[in-house]
């Protein structure tokens, strides 16, 4: 059986056929709602016409992974990259059916259109579902567009369509949920997520996703973080001297952390606490940053690497930050605080009092190599403090 659509005039691609003239691409992407850095799967990718506007609106910090078994129609896609300047795309030659080359738990939208009725549905759907919400974040969607189950002049035979109802009944199977449907003309776009509901798993995975929501948001003038951590490790911004004494004059500024209006209660009776550590989502830490697994710590090449484990890097998998603070006021839902040292615009996961004698005060022990860089930073410290007075 062939499939012949609408677009297979003008608009058709000379290594694979699109369906993204067969309805208007803005109502697509409005009902698809990407945002500057999410990261879009798009499986059976065929010329990437839909690869190349997801790109453009998930701009440098996000990712486009498109992915197709036709060939030359991924080569094509790169060179179609590289024209238009869309440096975000990761293009390669994989069939759908099969393991995708996708880290676990990265993709914020995973998009297929006009793909599963030219498939064996019944013969992959197992891998293919499974697959898809191995890549997925836990808030992730999946969004499909197939041909209306009708008859049209154009398009696969009424044998070949998938009805909403068909679709929805075999993804459910797999964990998950619709969430909207919606008539594109000669197409529809359904979108599901996750289900909500705790049921058996037959993609054999236990149902113990973490999803954390922030509480609150950290507002302050710091833009960049000290360390920044990327795919060849962590960097420091300038030398340690420079680095330390914009820390230093960002952490007698106040810092705002506002909070949730609906957590009401929440905050009541932190007035009487002088420090409170605040946990924090470093949100600037790119992907590649969070597959490290070690470090140079501080960046410094001449201290051997070491796991993430061992250092206070953001460069982690689940970049989860800890830092005491002095608070000055609240008011309201709003804490002022000094000495934090979190870039603008950080989610707020968790706050705790400060209580010193939860700490251990002696027998500490801290590695070489940690010491030494103390040592470091508290000397600077001192002659930034001798030259001030």
């Amino acid at each position: 059986m062939t499939c012949k659509h609408q677009c297979d005039g003008k608009n058709r691609h000379k290594n694979g056929k699109s369906s993204f003239w067969m309805q208007d691409p803005e109502l697509v992407f409005g009902e698809l709602n990407l945002k500057e850095g999410d990261y879009f799967l798009d499986l059976g990718c065929g010329p990437g016409d839909y690869s190349i506007r997801a790109s453009q609106l998930v701009g440098n910090s996000g990712i486009v992974y498109a992915l197709d078994r036709n060939h030359d129609a991924i080569v094509d896609l790169r060179d179609k990259a590289v024209s238009v300047g869309s440096k975000n795309i990761k293009a390669e030659v994989c069939d759908i059916s099969g393991p995708l080359p996708v880290k676990d738990s990265i993709v914020d939208i995973c998009f297929i259109s006009t793909v599963l009725h030219s498939l064996n549905l019944a013969d992959v759907e197992k891998t293919l579902f499974c697959e898809i919400k191995r890549v997925l974040k836990p808030d992730g969607r999946v969004a499909i567009i197939e041909c209306k189950k009708e008859v049209q002049p154009f398009g696969p035979p009424i044998g070949m369509r998938i009805s909403p109802e068909e679709l929805e009944g075999t993804i459910t199977q797999y964990g998950f949920e619709r969430i909207s449907l919606s008539d594109l003309g000669c197409n529809y776009l359904i979108q599901f997520k996750r289900a909500s509901e705790n049921l058996p798993d037959p993609c054999g995975q236990t149902s113990c996703d973490i999803v954390l929501r922030p509480v609150g948001i950290i507002k302050n003038k710091i833009e960049k973080p000290f360390l920044v951590a990327g795919g060849s490790g962590l960097k420091i911004q300038g030398d340690l001297e420079d680095a330390l004494g914009k820390i230093d004059r960002t952490s007698e500024e106040i810092s705002n952390i506002i909070i949730d209006e609906g957590l009401a209660g929440i905050l009541d009776g932190i007035e009487e606490y002088s420090h409170l550590i605040i946990l924090y989502w470093a949100h600037k830490v790119p992907e590649e940053g969070r597959s490290l697994t070690k470090v140079h710590p501080m960046g410094r090449e001449d201290i051997p690497q070491r796991g993430v484990f061992c250092t206070c890097s953001p460069a982690r998998p689940n970049p989860v930050l800890m830092t005491v603070v002095r608070l000055q006021e609240r008011k309201g839902n709003v804490l002022m605080v000094t000495g934090l040292d979190a870039v603008d615009g950080s989610p707020v996961i968790d706050i705790k009092p400060y209580v010193k004698d939860f700490y251990p005060q002696e027998g500490v022990h801290i590695p070489e190599w940690m010491q030494r860089l103390q040592e470091e930073v508290g000397k600077i410290k001192s002659r930034r403090k001798s030259n001030i007075n």
